[in-house]
């Protein structure tokens, strides 16, 4: 093989692999059709399914490395809240470490044919390097996703707040007010908080104790501050409608000032590429003059 088609073939595989990696990194926005086609389409159940596949064989074989089981503990909450196995995770986290660890294997053949020998310390710290940034990148996105659920969590507890207090100046009770607010909603969150106040019914708590014990499972602030003060406010009907009334109204005025804030750092982050696109006009333009001066 002489050296152009080595050059050619080393350069296929390398684009064909960045094209798979960027596939999986950034997947492709559904089209607007389909969105729309999902509209109305029944809920599918918070509850997940008792799994036996090979990825919670795996998993539960890869959590006895202690690096790999830490790392999944901490992570507890946001699986929690996207309703993950732990063992899930722990083959993501390794599968990826493999992918990543697979960059050696790829310089040094791609080196081999293009007829570079390549010192062997150099596709070991490339592999090194790889793996740690696939794993980072693995709870990266699994905090950024629980992040997002959070937030919509949030959207949903303001809602379940407001219908709450409706549902207690009507003259109903506390607990009929919650089940009432909680079946109201269709969603992920109305499923969790049902699922909640079901299992604490049958566990003989109380609904603010079964709602404590979701926000302090799933890491929902939100949710366990709300807790707290109906637990407070006990069964006295006025104290609690005052209650979950102003937790609304602050849920929202918190979520406002996120998106208003957010917002801020958007447009300024768009001012980035034009400050740099300045930059490199002025540079182009004083370039020959100081070339001038230096010779």
């Amino acid at each position: 093989m002489n050296p152009v088609t080595s050059g050619v073939v080393a350069g296929a595989l390398f684009g064909v692999g960045f094209w798979w990696a960027w596939t999986g990194w950034v997947p492709a926005r559904p089209s607007l059709g389909w969105a729309l086609d999902r509209l109305g389409q029944p809920v599918p159940e918070v509850e997940p399914a008792s799994r036996d596949n090979l990825d919670v064989r795996f998993g539960a074989k890869a959590r006895k490395i202690g690096v790999v089981d830490q790392t999944v503990n901490a992570m507890r909450s946001d699986l929690r809240i996207l309703r993950r196995s732990p063992d899930e995770q722990a083959a993501i986290i390794v599968v990826y470490a493999l992918l990543g660890f697979m960059w050696a294997p790829v310089v040094a053949a791609g080196g081999w044919l293009v007829g570079v020998r390549i010192p062997i310390a150099v596709p070991f710290w490339l592999a090194v390097a790889g793996a740690a940034i696939a794993v980072v990148g693995s709870v990266r996105s699994v905090r950024a996703a629980a992040s997002q659920r959070r937030r919509a969590f949030s959207h949903a507890l303001s809602s379940f707040c407001d219908i709450t207090g409706m549902c207690l100046a009507a003259g109903r009770g506390v607990e009929s007010s919650l089940e009432t607010a909680a079946h109201v909603g269709s969603g992920w969150a109305s499923a969790e908080l049902q699922t909640a106040l079901r299992v604490g019914y049958v566990r003989g708590d109380t609904p603010w104790e079964a709602l404590g014990r979701l926000g302090d499972e799933a890491d929902l602030p939100d949710l366990s501050e709300l807790a707290a003060a109906l637990s407070l406010a006990g069964d006295q009907g006025a104290a609690v409608r005052d209650t979950v009334t102003s937790k609304a109204k602050a849920i929202r005025e918190r979520l406002t000032a996120d998106a208003e804030r957010s917002a801020a750092s958007t447009t300024e982050r768009m001012g980035i590429p034009a400050t740099l696109l300045l930059l490199g006009f002025m540079v182009f333009l004083g370039f020959p003059a100081i070339a001038v001066l230096f010779e």
